[in-house]
């Protein structure tokens, strides 16, 4: 047998990039993503002050409640610019947002927004972050295992789980999770949140498996996809006529190839793995950023739901880019 065909090509006829290309290749892509969150972050501060003013209700009404007095609601009123025109308003939530601060609570008794945020956040980016790697620990091997054996039993018992799997919301997911490792077994804790570390290890390990529900298979079945079409190049027969071992091929060539889907699919779904984070936090009574945005909006926060809504959409944003420089840091062909 020839040896022409490079076993670590990852996909047949594969050409390595001219030096200095990929460098300019990712700084373009980094000034096109640049340009993106910047007109992403004006959309979404325009569009969020609109929606809460145009909601029905009136928020002075929401805020103070039956009891306010009529100073109260005049004092709200200009802490609130709503005698104001449009302009004006947004103006001076702009001019506030340029000094870095994001105003304060109108129903926490004056808390910053910032704090309210530095608090909860990172409750919800545990979750997130321990459902993309639990996820990928239980996507990627199954992902592999299925493309191994493909239309086998290995294959479509595979398939018809993550069919189940993303059929059952997460909400639902979560409530077996209770129902059975927290209080039938008592593995673990069945919701809450002590907020210290690493105490707090063991108790976002559910949430992140009922959200990873969701991640889970997206992420397999891009693998399966992946591994299957990696199999099909000639590298791949090229290194099995070379008397490599199918588990030895699978872990260090196969695997490694389908390994680039997963950092876009991850990428792209933070959003909804953010929007996920809700109910989740719902279902095990966690303190995130999820429960402070619903009750912002139950009480006509409007500083606070504008700031919420900000920096999950920076956040989202900031993931997309940081996926596609880490995917054209990985894969050398999208840097020619």
């Amino acid at each position: 047998m020839s040896a022409s065909v490079p076993i670590d090509a990852g996909v047949s006829g594969a050409s390595l990039p001219v030096r200095g290309q990929g460098g300019r290749a990712a700084a373009t892509a980094v000034a096109l993503h640049g340009g993106q969150l910047l007109i992403v972050t004006v959309v979404v501060v325009l569009l969020t002050f609109l929606m809460v003013r145009v909601a029905p209700g009136d928020a002075v009404d929401a805020i103070s409640g039956t009891h306010g007095t009529d100073a109260t609601r005049a004092a709200l009123r200009a802490e609130l610019h709503l005698d104001d025109s449009l302009p004006r308003q947004f103006a001076a939530y702009v001019s506030g947002l340029a000094r870095g601060d994001l105003g304060r609570s109108l129903v926490q008794q004056g808390r910053s927004v910032d704090a309210i945020i530095g608090a909860r956040l990172p409750v919800t980016l545990a979750v997130i972050v321990g459902t993309i790697v639990l996820g990928c620990l239980i996507a990627i091997p199954l992902g592999l295992l299925a493309a191994l054996a493909p239309w086998r039993a290995t294959d479509v018992t595979v398939r018809t789980t993550l069919s189940l799997l993303l059929a059952c919301p997460p909400f639902f997911l979560g409530l077996l999770l209770i129902l059975g490792p927290a209080l039938a077994l008592g593995w673990l804790p069945a919701g809450g949140w002590p907020g210290t570390w690493p105490q707090n290890l063991r108790f976002v390990v559910l949430p992140s498996l009922a959200l990873a529900g969701y991640l889970v298979p997206q992420v397999a079945r891009a693998v399966r996809q992946a591994a299957l079409d990696a199999t099909r190049e000639q590298w791949y027969d090229a290194a099995l006529a070379r008397g490599l071992s199918g588990p030895t091929l699978a872990l260090r060539h196969v695997l490694t190839n389908s390994l680039l889907p997963v950092v876009t699919l991850v990428g792209l779904n933070i959003g909804a793995l953010i929007a996920g984070a809700v109910v989740v936090e719902a279902v095990f009574g966690l303190p995130g950023i999820g429960q402070e945005l619903l009750a912002a909006i139950n009480q006509r926060d409007y500083p606070l739901i504008q700031g919420i809504v900000l920096v999950t959409a920076l956040i989202v944003v900031l993931s997309n880019l940081l996926a596609d420089i880490a995917y054209r840091l990985i894969d050398p062909r999208t840097r020619r």
